[in-house]
């Protein structure tokens, strides 16, 4: 064969392998299956009579009825008026028992919080630093109870989801986290798109037990794209080389023919 066909050929060749990172990435994600969540769920059955489960219950799902202090600052606060006049507030009354708020913006909030919450926590006590929320006076007056655990994880229980209310395709989901939670394994990945993962973690009744379904892991899955992205960076580098060995095999026939 003339050799400034094969050096053309190399040069086609090589200039095909280069955009090989978007077409293999793409051919990736066409071909794949289903993305998973990056989270791993495992669902734990509950025992309200049980101090350590209803520890965990509250840990795991308490913010669901309880509004800590710590969300209450610049960072975590965007959706009220008066950060900082409404915590004040707060911790005046977690410390005394009661406290009132001059404030507009804070008596919006508290009011806003009352209708929300059940209780606030303290987060620099620890597990224990709940207490029961009442708003009073069109928000001008706070008092907080200090509760043991029961009052909370009760109302965590009373607010969780029934697995009879879902669809579907809602408790299929379900099904396979509790089913997927054993002892040689213990925790289930879902698709990505799954019926209710966005839900998740979460709480749920199943019939007469109550699960806590909470994440025991992580994982860092950039997608099928990318890894057929990472072989195409390596088809476009021999693209590169096949291109500069064919120009130069045709540069150096024309040259010294």
């Amino acid at each position: 064969m003339d050799r400034r066909r094969v050096a053309l050929l190399l040069v086609a060749v090589g200039l095909l392998c280069l955009p090989a990172p978007q077409y293999l990435g793409l051919a990736a994600e066409a071909t794949s299956p289903p993305a998973q969540s990056s989270q791993i769920y495992a669902a734990e059955p509950i025992d309200l009579g049980n101090e350590s489960d209803r520890e965990r219950l509250v840990d795991r799902h308490g913010d669901a009825v309880a509004l800590a202090d710590y969300r209450l600052t610049a960072r975590h606060g965007d959706e009220y008026r008066s950060v900082n006049a409404t915590r004040r507030a707060l911790e005046s009354a977690m410390a005394t028992g009661s406290a009132t708020a001059s404030d507009p913006g804070a008596r919006a909030d508290l009011e806003a919080i009352d209708a929300e919450y059940a209780f606030v926590r303290d987060s620099d006590a620890g597990t224990e630093g709940y207490y029961r929320l009442t708003v009073t006076e069109d928000g001008s007056t706070v008092r907080a109870e200090p509760v043991s655990l029961v009052p909370v994880a009760d109302a965590v229980a009373e607010e969780a989801p029934r697995y009879e209310e879902l669809d579907a395709g809602e408790r299929r989901t379900i099904d396979e986290v509790v089913n997927g939670s054993t002892e040689a394994d213990p925790g289930y990945r879902p698709g990505a798109n799954d019926p209710y993962v966005d839900r998740l973690p979460t709480p749920i009744w199943r019939g007469d037990t109550l699960y806590s379904v909470y994440v025991t892991g992580h994982v860092d899955d950039f997608g099928p794209g990318f890894a057929g992205f990472v072989v195409g960076l390596g088809v476009a580098s021999v693209g590169v080389v096949l291109a500069l060995a064919g120009s130069g095999l045709y540069a150096y026939d024309r040259w010294s023919g």
